[in-house]
């Protein structure tokens, strides 16, 4: 998992949570503690320089030393068990920082017997209004292998008539048409063909399970007004890595 977060954020979480990180209190502390106090109550004070009862009061000093220092001990240690703030709740409090909205994984799919041009399948995306590669939010685990099963499902084919090969990856911030904000993405690019093409598949465009499908060259896409307005960081980064 990929993490983008403001160094001032992250400046400021650490300097909240300074009193909280780390363990306050060890062992050898306690130990210490315990020791120190043992050692007073059991010591004997001679009266110094003749002075009658100077060697009670020292005790008595190194007494109430010991046990406010033990005190403090046993108040952070209470402290440390009440408020349990260790890596892993601060690993979840940096992750909160996180800028990074949407992790998608792009698709290429490419199609060499395209007019003697590489050809990449766009589909139509009604919220976008606008022809976009193949995208689907990035899985946690085996991405790879979900990938495969999503675009055979999406346009009924056999994933094991697939090949899926990871690229790169590449976080942009970009505006988002269906919610009209700048978001920023996590963006990992896959590069995909098929073993098998069904013949509808090698019309120039057809469509699948009430979705349209199109092959387009990077020239169209990139002459074409409304994906360069709404997609074209996306069309630059499969035109950088995938030739």
């Amino acid at each position: 998992m990929r993490l983008l977060i403001d160094e001032k954020d992250l400046a400021l979480l650490l300097e909240k949570k300074r009193d909280l990180i780390g363990n306050k209190v060890t062992i050898d502390t306690i130990i210490a503690g315990v020791s120190f106090l043992l050692s007073v109550f059991t010591a004997s004070y001679n009266d110094f320089l003749g002075i009658r009862g100077f060697g009670i009061v020292l005790k008595t000093i190194f007494c109430i030393i010991g046990i406010v220092y033990c005190l403090k001990i046993v108040k952070d240690v209470s402290e440390m068990l009440k408020n349990k703030y260790d890596h892993e709740v601060l690993f979840q409090d940096i992750e909160q920082l996180n800028m990074i909205q949407h992790n998608h994984s792009v698709v290429a799919v490419k199609d060499n017997s395209c007019e003697e041009k590489l050809c990449y399948l766009v589909y139509y995306d009604e919220r976008w209004d606008c022809k976009l590669f193949l995208n689907y939010k990035t899985q946690n685990r085996n991405n790879e292998a979900a990938l495969k099963e999503q675009v055979a499902a999406d346009l009924n084919l056999n994933s094991d008539d697939i090949v899926c090969n990871y690229i790169t990856s590449r976080v942009q911030e970009k505006y988002s048409v269906s919610h009209q904000e700048m978001r920023v993405y996590n963006h990992r690019l896959y590069e995909m063909y098929f073993n098998y093409i069904p013949d509808k598949f090698k019309k120039d465009n057809f469509e699948v399970n009430g979705k349209h499908y199109y092959w387009m060259t990077i020239e169209e896409m990139e002459k074409d007004d409304n994906i360069k307005e709404k997609n074209l960081e996306v069309v630059d980064f499969v035109k950088e890595y995938i030739k």
